[in-house]
C-alpha cells in the first residue's frame, strides 16, 4: 500500500479475520444525500446529494449556485397557490410551500440565499411535467402548467434556465450533485441522462 492513497489499515478487534488479512476502509466519509418528497423542497451544499423520485406531472425544480456550492430541489405538484392563502414561502410552519410552483421558487431561492447563495448567479434545471393522464379538452394539462409555472417564477426573478427534460407521458426520478449542478434524471422507461 502506498503512503497517502487514502485508505488505511483498520483492525477490528471484535471480527474474526485471518492474522495476516489486512481491512481498508477510505478516510472519506459518504457524501450526504436528502431525499426529497412529494411537495416539498430541501437545500444542501457540500457534497451531498439531493434527491425525489415519483415525478410525473409534477415538475422537479432544481437551483444551484456553483460558486457558493449550495444547491436546492423542489418537488412541486401544482403550478400556482391561487386563493388558497398560503402566506409562508420560507419553508416555516407551512409545509405546504413546496406543493405549489409559486412558493417553492421563493421558498427555495431564501434558503439558499441564507446558505450563502447569490440570486445572481443561480442556474435552474427543469425536470418532469408529464402528460400522464389523457384528459381530452382543449386546456394544456397540468404537467404542461407546472412546466409554464417554474419557467414564469424563474424569468421573475432573472434565473436561467440552462437545460430541461420535461413532458413526455413517462414518470422520472432525480438526483442532483450540490457540488456541479449536474442533474441526473432517470426516466421510467429505462433511459437515464445528465442535464
Amino acid at each position: 500500500m502506498a503512503a497517502g492513497d487514502g485508505r488505511r489499515t483498520v483492525a477490528d478487534p471484535g471480527r474474526l479475520t485471518h492474522p495476516r488479512m489486512k481491512v481498508y476502509t477510505t478516510d472519506s466519509p459518504t457524501p450526504e444525500r436528502v431525499k426529497v418528497g412529494v411537495a416539498e423542497y430541501a437545500v444542501a451544499e457540500g457534497e451531498a446529494t439531493l434527491a425525489t423520485s415519483g415525478l410525473g406531472s409534477c415538475v422537479g425544480i432544481a437551483l444551484v449556485d456553483a460558486d457558493a456550492g449550495v444547491a436546492g430541489l423542489a418537488h412541486a405538484m401544482l403550478p400556482s397557490v391561487g386563493d388558497r392563502g398560503v402566506a409562508a414561502t420560507d419553508g416555516g410552519e407551512d409545509r405546504q410551500v413546496g406543493k405549489y410552483v409559486d412558493t417553492a421558487v421563493p421558498g427555495l431561492l431564501g434558503e439558499m440565499a441564507d446558505r450563502g447563495a447569490v440570486a445572481s448567479r443561480v442556474k435552474a434545471r427543469l425536470a418532469g411535467g408529464s402528460a400522464m393522464f389523457d384528459f381530452s379538452s382543449s386546456d394544456s394539462g397540468v404537467g404542461e402548467r407546472n412546466v409554464a409555472a417554474a419557467e414564469a417564477a424563474l424569468d421573475e426573478r432573472d434565473i436561467p434556465v440552462v437545460a430541461t427534460d420535461v413532458g413526455g407521458d413517462y414518470g422520472r426520478s432525480l438526483t442532483l450533485d450540490a457540488t456541479t449542478g449536474a442533474l441526473s434524471v432517470r426516466r421510467a422507461h429505462g433511459d437515464e441522462r445528465t442535464i
